[in-house]
């Protein structure tokens, strides 16, 4: 985790290059770049880095307001993932900023790249990317444009048709297959311009691998088959092993942009306003921590007017909640700003403590891992607790000490069952998830874990169950109707509570 400030190199060119192509959409996502004599290819790799990290946009509508108040990290009084209820421009918002700006911008890059042997290593993090941003958007949507997502730059297709889900997974695995074995140490890379690693192949091929894993155990309900097949060849190529291999994003505190936590910055700036913030911890997270002394808790929340992160005093709003109990804002726990919450607060992308818990759960199916399940559980509870060192020493870090204790007194339940081990997993996982509510909203409609008590709102559209997808970006209707009402045929209706490929009863 020793990834440098966020640099943009030579931000003249890559906005001229880049950023006058990366508004919503197609149109701007197949932008021909025949006019580009001399792309500053670094420039533009260091971009697509930040990209996959998604912006203030998809983030603060999808992330914050959905997907994490969804799976009740986060609760809001009018909140739309809090309520099930729709907003268009949220719930199309990681859509559209996807297309226009993450894939925009890696397709636009490998469309000026020729294909040679000191172009290989930039071309084969390019595709590791874009497994990072269409996992994401087929997760939350189901079935979206793959196969010609792209083609606007070397065949002319602006209005590209949707595939399957089961397909899109298909090449995921792929191209993560593919691009891992392909990345070469002795070839050149991009030196300082790779943010993730500065160019050490050798955590890419970590990262590639690792990501397999999240890839593959999707499908353990739709294809267990492929999971295990998957997840096996993860591990024997070569996954995270320790939180130095986590992908950790560090960000500056301004200005704001490019170059600020894009899941934070609007939060701090626009919302928050001294404990007065709408968005708090959700009463399902802060009760859960507390009723398990979880060391984290001081780490993560605090009252933002007093300054208070004792644990004792946090409480956290319910997601059915139609007012603020005893009328006070400020009374309900904030992220807290000297960690969690600071504009500069670095985005762990993906982290070692997640591998292990993946690890875990295919121990207990009984797959070939290398390890015990109890053993994995045990590692990933205890990096997740490490790996906050990130947000800095302005709270005293979990102890060696607090962390025996805890896993002492919650150990693993080795002579449970299946699904007590799963839960148990499951619900270390949506912990670690936190400002990743993509993420934990997957897995929670692939295992049902956490266990949560759905909110049956009035203003609800899913007459009280929990969400299963997002609803598409509307502009689709005008710019890509004839595709997306095949795709709707295929899957099911453009609702809330249809079901993705993968997820199953």
């Amino acid at each position: 985790m020793k990834n440098k400030f966020i640099k943009i190199f030579g931000i003249a060119i890559v906005s001229a290059l880049t950023l006058a192509s990366c508004d919503k959409g197609f149109e701007e996502m197949n932008t021909n770049p025949n006019a580009l004599t001399d792309p500053a290819v670094k420039s533009m790799f260091t971009l697509a880095e930040i990209y996959v990290d998604g912006q203030d946009f998809s983030n603060t509508r999808g992330n914050n307001i959905y997907a994490a108040q969804i799976v009740q990290q986060f609760s809001s009084l009018g909140g739309s993932g809090s309520k099930y209820t729709y907003s268009s421009e949220y719930s199309g918002a990681l859509f559209g900023e996807t297309y226009g700006k993450g894939l925009n911008q890696i397709f636009q890059l490998m469309s000026v790249l020729p294909d040679t042997p000191e172009n290989s290593n930039m071309i084969q993090a390019c595709r590791i990317m874009k497994v990072f941003l269409f996992q994401k958007l087929t997760d939350t949507y189901g079935e979206v444009p793959y196969f010609d997502a792209g083609k606007g730059y070397n065949g002319n297709v602006f209005s590209p048709k949707y595939d399957t889900q089961e397909a899109i997974y298909n090449d995921l695995l792929k191209e993560l297959d593919e691009a891992g074995d392909a990345l070469d140490a002795s070839k050149p890379f991009v030196g300082a311009a790779d943010l993730y690693y500065q160019s050490d192949v050798a955590r890419w091929k970590k990262l590639a691998n690792s990501l397999m894993l999240r890839v593959a155990i999707r499908l353990t309900k739709v294809n267990p088959a492929k999971s295990k097949e998957f997840v096996e060849k993860a591990v024997a190529k070569g996954v995270f092993t320790s939180n130095d291999d986590s992908l950790v994003l560090k960000h500056d505190a301004g200005p704001q942009g490019v170059r600020t936590n894009p899941i934070t910055s609007a939060w701090v700036t626009n919302d928050l306003n001294g404990g007065e913030s709408n968005i708090k911890f959700s009463k399902t997270f802060i009760d859960l921590l507390k009723n398990t002394n979880d060391p984290r808790l001081r780490i993560y929340a605090k009252l933002e007017a007093t300054g208070d992160n004792n644990p004792a005093n946090q409480q956290g709003l319910p997601n059915d909640a139609e007012e603020f109990p005893g009328g006070d804002k400020k009374l309900f726990s904030d992220p807290n700003t000297s960690t969690v919450l600071r504009l500069d607060a670095p985005t762990l992308i993906m982290s070692y403590a997640e591998v292990q818990y993946i690890l875990a759960e295919a121990a207990v199916r009984g797959w070939n891992v290398g390890g015990s399940a109890q053993q994995y559980y045990e590692n990933g509870v205890k990096a997740a607790m490490d790996v906050l060192k990130i947000f800095g020493d302005k709270v005293p870090a979990v102890t060696s000490t607090e962390y025996n204790t805890y896993i002492t007194t919650y150990p693993f339940k080795t002579a449970g069952t299946e699904a007590e081990k799963m839960e148990q997993i499951i619900t270390q996982k949506w912990i670690l998830l936190l400002f990743n509510g993509f993420e934990a909203f997957s897995e929670y409609r692939r295992t049902g874990y956490p266990v949560l008590v759905p909110v049956n709102d009035p203003t609800g559209e899913t007459n009280g169950t929990i969400p299963r997808r997002l609803i598409y970006d509307q502009s689709e209707l005008l710019t890509n109707a004839e595709n997306y009402k095949e795709a709707i045929s295929r899957q099911g209706l453009d609702l809330m509570t249809t079901r993705v490929w993968w997820d199953k009863q």
